[in-house]
């Protein structure tokens, strides 16, 4: 492999997923923001459970990660559809039974040679 194929190679590989990125980042699923935040600042829980998990209510805070906001895209609304005319209905085809055709009939008639001999080794010589 040449050497241009390989800078095609990875040029468009580069293309392919910067046209990824932004078709996730336009779509709302990443932001700069909150992958810059990721990155930098990792978040790690300090409070370990020390009790065992029960069904009790506590007061005790929840360690928990800061709300985020979540910008969801609602579909597009369409228009509304307005008949003027209604459309002619479809013409009705009948289809006409084909005739019934038999194929041609073929004999074949088989005679027997002259003298009366019907191929068979019938003699005595074997």
């Amino acid at each position: 492999m040449n050497a241009i194929h390989r800078t095609g190679a990875t040029v468009s590989v580069f293309v392919a997923v910067l046209t990824v990125a932004g078709a996730l980042a336009l779509r709302g699923y990443v932001t700069p923001t909150t992958a810059a935040t990721s990155t930098t600042a990792p978040t790690a829980l300090t409070d370990a459970p020390t009790d065992a998990p029960t069904d009790a209510p506590t007061d005790a805070p929840t360690p928990s990660l800061e709300p985020q906001t979540i910008y969801v895209m609602p579909p597009a609304t369409p228009g509304p559809v307005v008949v003027t005319k209604a459309a002619p209905p479809a013409p009705r085809v009948v289809s006409k039974p084909q005739p019934q055709v038999t194929p041609p009939v073929i004999h074949v008639v088989v005679s027997s040679p002259p003298g009366g001999d019907d191929g068979g080794g019938g003699g005595g010589d074997n």
